[in-house]
């Protein structure tokens, strides 16, 4: 997708808090990262991000482009000549150099990773930045939990859900484990035919029979 039109779509998620713009200040602890802050709230829409979570972004986006300090400067320079807080007029008027800075200060906010992972190689460039406080989880909280967390806690799944008539159960289920009277003790060893497909040497059920009654008849 295209740059800019991806930027758009980030920063037309719903805002969650807003107050009007006031002129970049001087702001207590490291100067370069309150500028990072800054630029984050003009391009999320929000207000009172994570101080702890902008500190860390800012280590890492340094460590992923040394020439991240410059581009900041630069795409804040030109956010604070627009003063608008309309973020389609903002888009509009970044040239493309500023809409590359502004998504790789905005996706972080979303996504909660700097970098790029990959799921086909052990090492990549993406580095943590935040789980519970990622902003791509907002627009849905009243629906939907974030991911591997347990809506009513741990262990929620062994309480019959409201409105739910279930069978009786054992007073022991809470402490069957692996001890449970329909729980496998061991590993099934795989069928014969369906093994050799996994390993490649027949690609159908019936090469892998036949290779099978070859194999026993000789």
């Amino acid at each position: 997708m295209e740059r800019r039109r991806f930027l758009q779509l980030m920063m037309a998620t719903p805002v969650i808090v807003s107050i009007p713009m006031q002129p970049l200040l001087a702001a207590p602890g490291d100067a370069s990262q309150a500028l990072l802050l800054r630029a984050s709230e003009l391009l999320t829409g929000r207000r009172g991000l994570d101080v702890g979570i902008t500190e860390r972004l800012w280590t890492l986006l340094c460590q992923q482009d040394a020439a991240f300090p410059a581009q900041l400067a630069r795409l804040m320079t030109r956010l604070n000549a627009l003063r608008s807080e309309d973020r389609d007029q903002i888009v509009t008027q970044l040239d493309d150099e500023d809409v590359k800075t502004a998504l790789t200060i905005i996706s972080p906010w979303y996504l909660g990773y700097t970098g790029h992972p990959s799921t086909t190689k052990a090492v990549d460039d993406a580095h943590f930045v935040t789980f519970l406080s990622a902003l791509m989880y907002e627009p849905t909280r009243d629906h939907t939990i974030r991911p591997s967390y347990a809506r009513a806690g741990g262990d929620y799944w062994a309480e019959v859900p409201a409105g739910v008539t279930a069978p009786p159960m054992s007073a022991q289920i809470r402490e069957w484990g692996d001890l449970s009277p329909i729980a496998a003790n061991t590993i099934k060893q795989p069928d014969a035919p369906w093994l050799l497909m996994v390993q490649g040497k027949a690609k159908t059920l019936v090469e892998a029979e036949a290779m099978l009654a070859q194999h026993n008849n000789t």
